[in-house]
């Protein structure tokens, strides 16, 4: 197996730093962190390995998903019986001039959680961010269907990226482009594999999609600053292997058993984390790297389903 390369951190959301994420139970939140597989996420700082070793597992058995379904990752604050938080009258602000110690200020912090690509909220109703884009080169694997590779595009493309689309099914992208940003210049589906030729800037990164069927490109692709390459894999099989490993960041939808089985396999994956990837639900993804496995709500705004329908593979 190839050896770890750093790869997209996913950032921690805010809350206890480097306290592992839970996954998806019924029972209490306790419950749901004791069959998390162990290790905390990395920081963003693209020092995060992908491919780590495995976690011990906490429990005998995973419990099948269950989880938020209320509102989006874009979502205001809501009590606990779900209803908005409404705004009350705020008081007069005092504008004038306020001093302050050396000392003081070294104390005044305003903390906020990482920042990143936003691909869906955990358990305790929280935004994954994940340093999709960076100034070196960088692979991300999907296995999961049109729809869900679309959702990161169309978020990438709000993220300010520019998108370029290798598809054997270019019928499944037609009009994507212009139906998500209003302009033919953003997205760029082509036919088959070719080379490409795009520079990516800070402000505007390129995302280049291989929609290929079942196996990435058939030679590596060299990727420039602020390039990201995503592979989709419509179906896992032996021939989507090298393209599991080689990914930085691997992102599933559910999987059929023996697809989990071979996922698994590949990417050292727990015995837990091998029955959640049979269990999720259509609007859940996994993302497996950083050192700790996430499994996240896409949560889609009403954009976003009226562009792509229901969650579907």
């Amino acid at each position: 197996m190839p050896a770890p390369r750093p790869g997209p951190a996913l950032a921690h959301p805010a809350g206890t730093p480097g306290e592992p994420v839970g996954l998806m139970s019924p029972a209490s939140r306790a419950a749901q962190r004791a069959v998390a597989t162990a290790g905390a996420t990395a920081l963003a700082t693209g020092g995060a390995t992908v491919l780590g070793a495995p976690q011990p597992a906490a429990a005998a058995t995973a419990p099948a998903p269950d989880g938020p379904h209320h509102g989006t990752v874009y979502g205001g604050r809501r009590t606990d019986d779900d209803r908005p938080v409404l705004a009350g009258r705020m008081p007069r602000l005092r504008i004038g001039w306020h001093s302050a110690t050396l000392r003081a200020l070294e104390m005044i912090g305003v903390s906020s959680p990482g920042t990143g690509l936003i691909l869906g909220a955990d358990v305790d109703q929280r935004p994954v961010p994940v340093r999709f884009f960076r100034p070196e080169p960088t692979r991300v694997t999907m296995v999961g269907g049109a729809w869900a590779a679309q959702l990161v595009v169309f978020r990438a493309l709000a993220f300010g990226a520019n998108a370029v689309v290798l598809t054997g099914d270019p019928g499944a992208w037609h009009g994507f482009g212009e139906r998500a940003t209003g302009r033919p210049d953003r997205v760029s589906v082509l036919h088959g594999e070719r080379p490409v030729s795009t520079e990516g800037t800070a402000q505007q990164p390129v995302l280049v999609v291989y929609d290929l069927g079942t196996a990435g490109p058939s030679a590596s692709v060299d990727l420039g600053p602020w390039q990201t390459q995503l592979t989709v894999l419509r179906q896992l099989d032996e021939r989507g292997v090298p393209a599991l490993q080689e990914g930085q960041l691997v992102m599933m939808q559910r999987l059929a058993f023996g697809e989990a089985t071979l996922a698994a396999t590949a990417l050292r994956l727990t015995g837990e984390s091998t029955q959640l990837l049979q269990q999720m639900e259509d609007e859940m993804l996994a993302l497996i790297g950083g050192g700790a496995d996430r499994y996240v709500w896409i949560s889609p705004t009403g954009v976003e389903r009226q562009q792509g329908g229901p969650a579907r593979r």
